[in-house]
């Protein structure tokens, strides 16, 4: 890991949290090119985007750290196809929560990932509203360790 500049938020939730609330006009939903537009540095890797505008939501943009996770491409693809023993799978276990709360939503713990190792992990996924001021994206970000013996 890069050291980080003195005073900067190490934990990736809370960083993104704060690009979402930076990207806020008032108390409204921000939109989500609003928050990729921003110098999201190596939060880049953790990020997912969710279609939710569709009868079934699929995935439109995943981090490469997730894709690698995850096994296969994703992209374009329904969310209920995401295996459930991935990191991806335990970040979006929630989804449905945040697009009736509209509020983000953090979420940790441990699971057992499809490789047989412990994976403890966080994850964040937040409202996201398009340019014309509809609710039409989850943006959401995970990362993990591998749980000590």
């Amino acid at each position: 890991m890069q050291d980080q500049p003195k005073g900067m938020e190490r934990r990736m939730v809370h960083r993104l949290l704060m690009h979402w609330r930076g990207a806020q006009h008032t108390d409204e939903i921000p939109m989500l090119d609003d928050v990729l537009s921003r110098d999201l540095g190596d939060l880049e890797k953790c990020l997912y985007v969710i279609d939710i505008r569709g009868e079934e939501a699929v995935y439109e943009r995943i981090g490469s750290n997730l894709l690698a996770d995850g096994g296969k491409a994703l992209i374009g693809e329904m969310i209920s196809d995401t295996p459930s023993s991935t990191l991806l799978g335990q970040a979006i276990k929630y989804y449905s929560k945040v697009q009736v709360k509209q509020i983000p939503i953090t979420l940790g713990g441990e699971f057992n990932h499809e490789n047989g190792s412990t994976i403890l992990y966080r994850s964040l996924i937040a409202p996201m509203r398009d340019k014309d001021g509809g609710d039409s994206f989850l943006l959401g970000a995970a990362n993990c360790k591998v749980k000590d013996a």
